[in-house]
């Protein structure tokens, strides 16, 4: 990103909500066109799932962080903390602005819909890696099973070594071959001491109410 040219405000005003990353390309280039932009966050940091989606080891912070202050340098305001329909509301941002977009992403987990899923311990992968990115404090257990054979799930896999599991296992209902994450990263995985178990669907969970991750 470069800031070098600056473009006269043309009087019109756009809200963004949501600042993942289509959020954040399309408010830079709204205010480097000549709008002014707010964009508004629910969470307490930019980004999206470039934040609290992908492991620091794969992306670190100080590059995302050098980034946004790019955008912001051009002109872009950020509010974070700040939820549509909760801390302001959609009916206000529509009198105040001129258009809005809206790019709150689809970061809702793919659950696998078997007996006991609801139960402590067991946490959908994009909401681990959320919690693990925004600090939240987690209590790691010795032995972790992943079940997918994704990025979330190899990223999951990886931080959950990271955070002092013993023993991390990938389950995956087909061979390692089918898996659809990035082969670097399955390899990579595997030097780390990660095991993948080929050809498991697990049927349910069984546990107390009460546990680790």
């Amino acid at each position: 990103i470069s800031n070098d040219v600056m473009v006269p405000r043309n009087g019109k005003k756009v809200a963004v909500i949501g600042a993942g990353a289509s959020g954040l390309t399309c408010a830079y280039y709204l205010v480097k066109t000549g709008y002014d932009v707010d964009v508004f966050e629910q969470q307490p940091v930019a980004g999206g799932v470039l934040a609290f989606g992908i492991p620091e080891y794969r992306l670190p912070k100080h590059v995302l962080a050098h980034e946004i202050e790019l955008i912001t340098q051009a002109g872009v305001k950020i509010y974070l903390n700040t939820e549509v329909g909760k801390d302001i509301s959609f009916r206000e941002l529509r009198h105040k602005y001129d258009a809005i977009y809206i790019a709150t992403g689809t970061q809702l987990p793919q659950k696998v819909d078997i007996p006991g899923e609801n139960l402590p311990g067991v946490l959908h992968g994009i909401d681990f890696l959320r919690d693990v990115n925004l600090k939240k404090p987690l209590k790691i257990g010795n032995t972790v099973a992943i079940i997918g054979g994704g990025n979330t799930a190899i990223d999951s896999a990886r931080t959950a070594l990271r955070l002092g599991a013993k023993k991390v296992m990938v389950l995956y209902r087909r061979t390692i071959d089918a898996m659809p994450a990035y082969m670097t990263e399955i390899q990579e995985a595997l030097e780390e001491g990660v095991e993948i178990v080929e050809m498991v669907s697990p049927v349910r969970f069984v546990g107390a109410r009460s546990g680790a991750v």
